[in-house]
């Protein structure tokens, strides 16, 4: 699984976050590693049973895979700080 295509996939769901962290990718790729650490932060927000932060989720995980895209490893306003894989 190349770099780009990592980045993407972490986002979709919290599926694509495991399978993500599964093959190891975020191991080699500092970007990869940010975007797996922002997908998970959207997959948590997304369970909670609040509209609005199921709502926040869906449009953080949107501009993450557009900044994935790009190939733009700049962390995400807001949950871009918080670190939950080292």
């Amino acid at each position: 699984m190349t770099g780009k295509t990592a980045k993407i996939v972490s986002y979709i769901t919290w599926i694509g976050t495991l399978i993500v962290f599964l093959t190891g990718a975020h191991k080699d790729d500092e970007g990869v590693k940010q975007h797996l650490n922002q997908g998970l932060i959207c997959a948590i927000a997304s369970i909670i049973p609040l509209g609005i932060t199921q709502l926040a989720a869906l449009v953080f995980a949107i501009m993450g895979i557009v900044k994935a895209c790009q190939d733009d490893d700049t962390p995400l306003p807001l949950i871009g700080t918080w670190t939950l894989i080292k």
